[in-house]
């Protein structure tokens, strides 16, 4: 298996069906008690729609496809609105402040955005030297104070550490905005809908990997 890269942007997709998947264990007790339990993280899956397409816009999609080979291979796809920024802020340079443990759900980022809200709850955002997407889980969103910091609250915990970001570290700003998803293809088959009038309809049926 391998990365091959970003899944084409070209045309875009027209709809997006996303979810999110949670494994939980769940266990009745004699008394009636459901206990309940998770040891996996949270991954993100959805189903992208495209608007028909002439065979000219399809034929790059379908050479990706065969680089996939089914659910081989991973790559980065952005999701439409999913993946946006919902304030619009396309430039933030949010960064870690202190290391966090995996397992942490609480992140000190440092910004140059001072005393304003740079993340409303649901947005996405993943972290420089991982390939996870977290979820904005704070009520209110996320508002720098006056020097530019903040905390955000995410779900799930990281899966792994994020270090703080260095004066001299490349590319240590959290992306915040064309937040792009690791996934790979739901099915090793893949269906494409050539029709007799020349356009092609397709479907993208993918789920995060890590």
């Amino acid at each position: 298996m391998a990365y091959i890269g970003f899944f084409p942007t070209s045309p875009g997709f027209n709809a997006i069906n996303f979810k999110q998947n949670n494994a939980v264990k769940k266990t009745v007790t004699a008394s009636g008690r459901t206990i309940r339990a998770t040891n996996s993280t949270t991954l993100w899956s959805g189903v992208l729609a495209y608007p028909p397409m002439t065979l000219s816009e399809f034929l790059p999609i379908q050479a990706f496809l065969a680089r996939c080979q089914g659910g081989l291979n991973e790559f980065d796809v952005i999701m439409p609105t999913i993946s946006q920024n919902s304030l619009g802020l396309t430039s933030l340079d949010v960064a870690n402040k202190t290391t966090r443990a995996a397992g942490s759900t609480a992140i000190n980022i440092t910004s140059s955005f001072a005393s304003q809200k740079i993340l409303n709850p649901g947005d996405v955002i993943r972290f420089p030297n991982h390939s996870k997407v977290y979820m904005v889980i704070d009520d209110n969103g996320v508002t720098t104070d006056g020097a530019g910091e903040a905390v955000i609250n995410i779900e799930p915990a990281l899966i792994t550490e994020v270090p703080a970001a260095t004066e001299d570290s490349a590319g240590s700003t959290i992306i915040t905005d064309q937040v792009p998803f690791r996934m790979i293809l739901n099915n090793d088959v893949q269906e494409m809908g050539y029709r007799v009038d020349g356009l092609v309809g397709y479907e993208l049926d993918v789920t995060e990997v890590i």
